[in-house]
């Protein structure tokens, strides 16, 4: 990554050594929270003078806040409006409190950046929709979008890529062995379910159909990594699935669900349907399905149904091994931690008083 000598220029002129303003730069453009472990990976440094150096001073001069868990372990919010304001970033919402969810994933994020340091990253949302609008003609209805409504006023706002997973361009001689397109990428907390992985692939699927990318599953749990790739492939429609015999029974399934026949349907037929609804979703497909279920369907027509209707699109999916899962998110009470917020009256207490901000 190249960070403009301005940028580094004037955090140092704040008061923090090359190393720490390099640091501070990815915090912020990136997650917007770190603990002294990301900072020690970042400067391959074993001891923990050099953390405590950093962290003292962020917090001294109101740069950053600190928050309690278990364990004894520190999560530090770079949360000064100055620090972003010097790098040109004071748009980004990296600085405000985040629910633990969110936290969880941010940290996990700063460590692939981290085991990835030069890669050319679009670091904002600008960038992004810059390059895929201007660069690749995609419409802005096709990026990933989420609406933000007014506190005061009935006015909306459409925000996109809101998930600030990492997205860059593969350099040459990656690590992944990925040629130099589109690369997306998601950081998976730990856990047993593959919902939310599901619905990020969902929300982007207008975009990634469009386009050649190259896709990363990152993930402290390797043994996740084969069901990831496995929902991946089934997402994106294989090649090898496109064949006549599977269209007609997608059609006898959905005749059945539509008939109110529910009864007739196994739980195999009902994941079949499910995972068919999505790849037999374009209008030629329903227009097919109407014929067929006059009966004016002909089985040559069924086949001109299955050509692709452009060449295939480049797709390589790959694994990263994050290092940590931050069990401790998980320790800090009984209770999931998604259903409490960082500053919910139940730790409030646990956050002391962060000093003023410099303006």
């Amino acid at each position: 990554m190249s960070i403009p000598s301005e940028h580094l220029s004037t955090l140092r002129a704040l008061g923090y050594t090359e190393t720490e303003a390099r640091f501070l730069y990815l915090v912020a453009t990136h997650s917007g929270y770190f603990t002294q472990r990301h900072y020690l990976a970042f400067a391959q440094q074993s001891k923990g003078h050099r953390v405590h150096r950093l962290t003292t001073r962020a917090l001294d001069r109101g740069h950053a806040r600190i928050s309690f868990f278990a364990r004894n372990t520190h999560v530090y919010n770079l949360y000064s409006r100055r620090i972003y304001d010097v790098i040109e970033k004071g748009n980004l919402r990296n600085r405000r409190r985040q629910s633990r969810e969110m936290v969880h994933t941010r940290l996990m994020i700063l460590d692939f950046i981290i085991a990835h340091p030069d890669e050319a990253y679009f670091e904002t949302e600008a960038d992004k929709i810059h390059y895929f609008t201007r660069g690749l003609g995609i419409p802005l209805s096709a990026l990933p979008a989420r609406i933000y409504h007014g506190i005061k006023s009935v006015s909306e706002t459409n925000r996109y890529f809101v998930d600030r997973f990492p997205i860059f361009i593969p350099g040459p001689g990656n690590v992944f062995s990925l040629p130099p397109i589109i690369t997306f990428t998601y950081c998976d907390t730990p856990g047993t379910s593959f919902a939310a992985y599901m619905t990020h692939l969902q929300n982007y699927e207008r975009l990634l159909r469009r386009i050649d990318f190259n896709f990363i599953y990152a993930a402290p749990e390797p043994h996740k990594f084969d069901r990831a790739r496995a929902y991946f492939s089934r997402q994106f429609d294989p090649p090898n699935l496109l064949n006549p015999r599977r269209l007609l029974r997608y059609f006898e399934l959905r005749r059945l669900w539509e008939t109110q026949r529910t009864a007739d349907l196994t739980h195999a037929d009902r994941d079949f349907l499910r995972d068919t609804m999505r790849q037999f979703k374009a209008p030629k497909f329903e227009s097919a399905y109407l014929k067929w279920t006059a009966g004016s369907l002909p089985n040559d027509e069924i086949q001109d149904l299955l050509k692709p209707d452009q060449a295939p699109k480049e797709r390589h999916f790959r694994t990263h091994h994050l290092p940590e899962a931050y069990s401790f998110f998980f320790t800090e009470s009984s209770r999931d931690y998604r259903t409490r917020e960082l500053d919910d009256p139940l730790i409030h207490d646990s956050i002391p008083s962060s000093p003023t901000c410099e303006a």
